[in-house]
C-alpha cells in the first residue's frame, strides 16, 4: 500500500508549508505533517532567545553592542536590557 505522503507535491501545501519546503525541504515537509499532524508552532525570533544571544555576547565579546545589534538584528537597547537583566547569570557562570 502507498503512503499518502508519496503523492505529496509543492502543489498540495499551504502558504506556510511551502516556506518549509523552501527552507527544509520536501523530505522534512513530510517528517513533520506525518509526525506533528495539526500542532501549531510558534517559531521565535532571537530576541525571544535570551541564553543564546548571551552565549554569542560573550563569545563575541571584543565586538561593540551596535556591532552585536545588527549581526543578530536587535536593537542595542535590547541588548543593554538582556545584559543589566541577566547581570548576576553572567557573573555566575562566566
Amino acid at each position: 500500500m502507498e503512503n499518502i505522503f508519496d503523492l505529496l507535491t509543492e502543489s498540495d501545501l499551504t502558504p506556510d508549508l511551502k516556506i518549509l519546503l523552501d527552507v527544509c525541504g520536501m523530505e522534512t515537509v513530510k517528517l513533520i505533517l506525518k509526525n506533528l499532524n495539526g500542532l501549531n508552532i510558534y517559531v521565535p525570533g532571537i530576541a525571544h532567545l535570551d541564553t543564546l544571544v548571551l552565549k554569542y555576547i560573550r563569545k563575541y565579546s571584543d565586538k561593540t553592542t551596535k556591532q552585536l545589534a545588527f549581526e543578530l538584528g536587535v536593537s542595542e537597547t535590547y541588548l543593554k536590557k538582556l545584559e543589566k537583566k541577566y547581570k548576576s547569570f553572567s557573573k555566575n557562570n562566566s
